[in-house]
């Protein structure tokens, strides 16, 4: 690929990148949105986010991590239950998940 195509590349993502987000923002801010659509817009981040933190969980130098990294998966569980307990506390959630993924393996050595 020489420069030419890379600065067509570029500009080709710039222009789709303004277009979707002028297509919430000049064409639809002066309407109402259904509700079956602000509510699915509600609940992208929360899924954009457990996707994340799903491949960091489950992922290690690009391969599934399997059960000699069970510290990740126990960890995991804890926040769940910590984050399912507290009713969404991030503090907590975050104190409990990496307490458990440092402290289960000292515990056990």
């Amino acid at each position: 690929m020489d420069v030419t195509q890379s600065w067509i590349v570029v500009l080709g993502l710039a222009v789709g990148t303004f277009l979707i987000r002028y297509s919430f923002i000049g064409l639809l801010a002066d309407r109402d949105m259904p509700h079956w659509l602000e509510r699915a817009l509600k609940l992208m981040v929360p899924a954009i986010f457990a996707a994340i933190v799903l491949g960091g969980v489950v992922m290690v130098g690009g391969q599934v991590a399997d059960l000699s990294h069970w510290p990740r998966y126990a960890a995991a569980a804890a926040a769940f239950v910590a984050a399912m307990a507290s009713r969404g506390s991030m503090l907590l959630t975050v104190i409990v998940g990496m307490t458990a993924l440092h402290g289960l393996p000292w515990l056990l050595r």
